[in-house]
């Protein structure tokens, strides 16, 4: 479901839920994120920004402490 369709069916009379605002930030940066996430299994998800959507990747086990 799109944003807009999300946006369209909410009430928010009846929902607490704040209404929120969409910004388009003007970066010439792309984001990635790194995400400990305790689920049944201890696991890492890596984000990486491609064509303005956030992509998921969950890696098993601890990102490594030194390159190589």
């Amino acid at each position: 479901m799109s944003l807009k369709n999300y946006r369209e069916k909410r009430n928010l009379g009846a929902s607490p839920e704040p209404a929120g605002k969409e910004e388009k930030l003007e970066r010439d940066k792309r984001i990635f994120v790194i995400q400990k996430h305790a689920a049944r299994r201890l696991h890492y998800d890596l984000r990486l920004e491609i064509n303005g959507v956030l992509k998921s990747w969950a890696v098993p086990k601890e990102p490594p402490r030194t390159a190589g």
